[in-house]
C-alpha cells in the first residue's frame, strides 16, 4: 500500500474555468518563467492533507464526510487577479474572489481543526479563498506582471454544489487530480 497525496477543494464550473484559462492564453506568448495551471486543475483548496497513508483512508473520509453534511450550497464571485506574495516577485499568481461567504471560512477552520487531531498539519497560515492560475519557475518575462494587472476579470458568480476530496498523482511530467470522493451540497 502506498500512500496519497490529497487535498480538499471547491471544483469549479467549467465556464468559470474557460474564462480563467483565457487570461492565461492572453499572457502565453510572454510567460516565460510561469507553469500555468493546467484548466481542469484549477480549483479553490480549502485544506491540504498531503501525503496521507493508504490505512487511514477511511477515517479521513469519515471526517470528509462529516464536516460536510451539513452544507448548503453557495455562491461565489470571481473578480480580481492578485499574487502572492502581495509585494516583490510573485510565487503565484491567481484569481480572488468578493464577497467569500462565512461558510468558505467555516469550512476551511473546521477541516483544519478535524484533520489535526489525526497528525495532519495545520500550516498556521492565514486562509485566503483564491484561485491559483500560476506559479513561477524563474525570472519572469518584464512585461507579464503589467499585462497581468492590466487584464480587466469580468466579475462572474457561480453556484457551489459540491465539495471534493482529491488526489493528486504525476503522470508523464504533469498533474493529475483525481476526485477521491465528492460531497454533493443540499
Amino acid at each position: 500500500m502506498s500512500d496519497k497525496r490529497l487535498f480538499i477543494a471547491l471544483p469549479l464550473p467549467k465556464d468559470i474555468k474557460e474564462k480563467l484559462a483565457g487570461v492565461q492564453q492572453l499572457l502565453e506568448p510572454i510567460s516565460e518563467g510561469v507553469k500555468w495551471v493546467e484548466e481542469d486543475n484549477l480549483h479553490i483548496t480549502l485544506k491540504f492533507l498531503g501525503e496521507t497513508p493508504e490505512r487511514m483512508m477511511d477515517e479521513v473520509i469519515d471526517e470528509f464526510d462529516r464536516i460536510c453534511e451539513n452544507i448548503e450550497p453557495f455562491e461565489l464571485q470571481i473578480k480580481d487577479l492578485g499574487q502572492f506574495p502581495k509585494d516583490g516577485d510573485p510565487k503565484i499568481l491567481w484569481a480572488g474572489l468578493q464577497k467569500v461567504p462565512p461558510v468558505v471560512y467555516r469550512l476551511s477552520d473546521e477541516f483544519n481543526t478535524g484533520y489535526l487531531s489525526m497528525g495532519f498539519d495545520n500550516s498556521g497560515k492565514k486562509f485566503a479563498p483564491h484561485i491559483s492560475l500560476a506559479r513561477t519557475k524563474s525570472k519572469l518575462h518584464e512585461e507579464l506582471i503589467p499585462s497581468y494587472y492590466d487584464i480587466q476579470l469580468e466579475a462572474s458568480v457561480f453556484k457551489v454544489d459540491k465539495i471534493v476530496l482529491y488526489e493528486s498523482t504525476h503522470k508523464r511530467g504533469a498533474l493529475k487530480y483525481t476526485p477521491v470522493k465528492e460531497y454533493l451540497l443540499k
